[in-house]
């Protein structure tokens, strides 16, 4: 049997890291070409404000077939203002995923209401729709769902639970730009869709995000929220909005109109980077599919995975002789891969969210309201899925071009020459590699 690199063998892979920056995110001559044109000719609109971002905007629109598309600095300020739109408050609920970032459930406790947390499917990790329907109570007034890694949710399930408790539903689409659930893409299923386009996205703008709706109420609401001055004043038509013209809500959430040049482009060519990068990770899933020791992703048969963000194998160490994952992990690193460790815990294990008593749940109404009935306490194994979920996952770089394919096969040799060792690998092997990590291999 060939000898481990980690205990002084040749390695499998001997590219130099990181590989990650190998694939995201390569600056395009296009792309570059529109910058320096916003830079020297990029003017204003009709409406007063730079003509790229009302053509991106357009251009978002017809590619998901939406009304209205509101581009903004971030991915975050597009759900800030989502929450806003729908009139979420103080003492509302919303349910939430605990397996997401951050930024899909704070700007929940910057409206003032109290984020309910749910916990995932275990094979995709998405939102588990029979805990959004145990979970709702008199309070809760919105859904928001992550299409989590670029999987899309269960969204037959959760529009019915949805429509049929009469709550609003945001969907989080800040992994998901392409993606698809049974022919229909992401973000156009709820009252409000987000999407992200910072620089891991599969649109990376540089920073910058996109509130997506067919409300007009909905659209204007969010404008008020996020912008002011020439913009609002031109495209209010709600009466009760437009005494509003001169100063908005208050926020400037506005985006740069060089990252809505660089979008507009990275739009032209989404479908083709999506194309890519399915068919290059499919190829390493068929790679692994047979190997003791790991499963590919989950993609269920009836959705596109569109972006792929992130590809995160299942680790089943009981067919490597019980070995740690963090013990794996190091054996694959030893090989010359670019492997970690699954990201963002749970957010009920966070401490903004595991604690009411702290953080913004201190002053969780801004004069300590009334309406705030109860909070919520999050410990260890509240939510079991999610956990295990984390625990079971591995991350690999997300490639994207054809010249990746050479280092795609050089992972799929490192995890068999790995998976093979381990799994007839003696006891006193494993001790070996344990303890090896334990101090500090």
């Amino acid at each position: 049997m060939e000898k481990l690199g980690f205990f002084g063998g040749e390695k499998a892979i001997s590219v130099p890291f990181p590989h990650w920056e190998w694939n995201w995110c390569p600056a395009t001559e296009e792309e570059i070409k529109a910058v320096i044109n916003q830079m020297r000719f990029g003017k204003l609109n009709g409406n007063g404000y730079p003509d790229i971002v009302s053509t991106f905007e357009q251009n978002f629109s017809d590619y998901h077939g939406v009304n209205f598309s509101l581009i903004m600095s971030s991915g975050t300020s597009s759900i800030h203002s989502a929450f806003f739109a729908l009139g979420i408050g103080p003492g509302d609920e919303v349910l939430a995923p605990t397996l997401t970032f951050p930024a899909t459930a704070t700007p929940i406790l910057h409206v003032n209401a109290i984020p309910v947390l749910c916990d995932c499917l275990p094979d995709t990790g998405t939102i588990d729709p029979a805990e959004i329907e145990r979970k709702i109570s008199k309070r809760t007034k919105a859904i928001i769902i992550t299409h989590l890694w670029g999987h899309p949710c269960e969204m037959d399930e959760i529009i019915e639970i949805a429509t049929k408790n009469n709550l609003f539903l945001i969907e989080d689409c800040s992994h998901a730009h392409g993606a698809k659930y049974k022919g229909k893409l992401v973000g156009t299923f709820g009252d409000i869709g987000c999407f992200s386009l910072d620089s891991q996205k599969m649109m990376a703008s540089g920073e910058a995000g996109v509130l997506v709706t067919n409300n007009r109420k909905l659209f204007e609401r969010a404008l008020l929220f996020s912008d002011f001055g020439p913009r609002i004043k031109a495209e209010l038509t709600i009466p009760e909005y437009k005494r509003f013209n001169m100063t908005g809500y208050g926020l400037k959430y506005r985006v740069h109109p060089l990252a809505a040049a660089i979008a507009n482009e990275k739009l032209i060519k989404l479908d083709w980077l999506n194309s890519n990068r399915n068919r290059l990770l499919n190829s390493l899933s068929e790679k692994i599919s047979n190997l003791p020791g790991l499963r590919p992703p989950v993609t269920r048969d009836y959705v596109y995975r569109g972006a792929f963000f992130g590809y995160k194998p299942f680790y089943k160490s009981e067919e490597l002789n019980d070995l740690p994952m963090d013990a794996f992990i190091k054996v694959m690193e030893a090989e010359g891969m670019d492997i970690r460790q699954t990201g963002t815990p749970p957010l009920h294990l966070l401490e903004l969210f595991k604690s009411p008593e702290d953080g913004m749940y201190k002053n969780h109404c801004p004069r300590k309201c009334s309406l705030v009935k109860r909070t919520y306490v999050y410990k260890q194994g509240d939510l079991p899925k999610s956990e295990q979920f984390i625990k079971g996952t591995f991350s690999l770089p997300t490639f994207t071009f054809e010249h990746q394919k050479e280092l795609i096969d050089l992972y799929a040799t490192a995890f068999q020459k790995v998976t093979q060792y381990l799994a007839e690998a003696s006891p006193a092997e494993i001790k070996k590699i344990t303890k090896e990590v334990n101090r500090g291999f």
